[in-house]
């Protein structure tokens, strides 16, 4: 089954309620992998939606050294 592309609001709240749900800092894998197991997907890649996410100051990352990975949170 393809996964279904969020659009606007919908993929925001989605973002935001994972990061919650997950009560510690995901990678933009680990984002990725909640989204295809709900079968949904956002609209941009994971990576150029969470970063315009923090860029909007709805969410916040950076990357993380140690896990070699981007990571981001509420």
């Amino acid at each position: 089954m393809e996964p279904r592309v969020l659009r606007g609001d919908e993929a925001d709240k989605l973002i935001i309620q994972l990061l919650k749900d997950a009560g510690k800092p995901l990678t933009s894998r680990e984002v990725q992998v909640e989204t295809e197991k709900r079968l949904v997907r956002c609209p941009d890649t994971t990576i150029v939606f969470l970063n315009k996410l923090r860029i909007n100051g709805v969410i916040h990352g950076r990357m993380n050294k140690e896990k070699r990975a981007w990571v981001w949170w509420i």
